[in-house]
């Protein structure tokens, strides 16, 4: 009888053969625990319903893990009595008081310009002011040249444009208040 000699092929075929088979039983015996580094798996790596409550320490799970979040959403019931009311909060800083509109006219007459100041009563600061012109030809032939705080008051100053023979006016106004410190 004569032995024939194997193939180197069909060797290597019958010995991939083997490994494939015993691959998952082998890797199963020879990974356990202690052969995966703290850290290194994620939930990719774990298949979906493979752990229940045995296999998670206790304690080790937060509300915010579950899904649904913190607050996992479900039908709401119905809503609760009213609590108590809290203690009143401490009182706020005084605000504005006193609101007031202080008026200044300059003189009537013919002169080419124009200066007032409507000053604030005492204790009271300027929050505002403006001036207009009246019993002339303003916009066209007198014009406002400044308006501005000034302290505690608003000036304006005013001119004539254009040679203006009529007699004219410039009204200032200053909105004062007191004003919390």
């Amino acid at each position: 009888m004569k032995i024939r000699a194997f193939n180197p092929t069909t060797v290597i075929a019958v010995i991939a053969l083997l490994f494939s088979l015993t691959g998952t039983a082998v890797a199963g015996a020879l990974v356990t625990g202690a052969n995966v580094k703290n850290g290194s798996l994620t939930g990719v790596d774990v298949k979906n319903g493979s752990l229940g409550s045995v296999d998670i320490k206790n304690g080790t799970i937060k509300p915010i893990d579950i899904k649904g979040g913190m607050f996992p959403t479900g039908p709401q019931g119905p809503e609760g009595p009213q609590g108590q009311q809290g203690p009143g909060g401490p009182q706020g800083p005084a605000g504005l008081s006193g609101l007031q509109v202080v008026t200044k006219h300059s003189a009537t007459n013919s002169l080419g310009f124009r200066f007032a100041t409507a000053i604030c009563p005492a204790g009271k600061k300027v929050l505002g002011g403006g001036a207009y012109v009246t019993d002339g030809g303003w916009p066209n032939e007198i014009g406002i040249v400044g308006s501005y705080p000034t302290g505690a008051a608003w000036s304006a100053a005013a001119q004539e444009l254009v040679a203006f023979p009529a007699n004219w006016r410039l009204t200032v106004y200053a909105i004062c208040a007191t004003v919390a410190a």
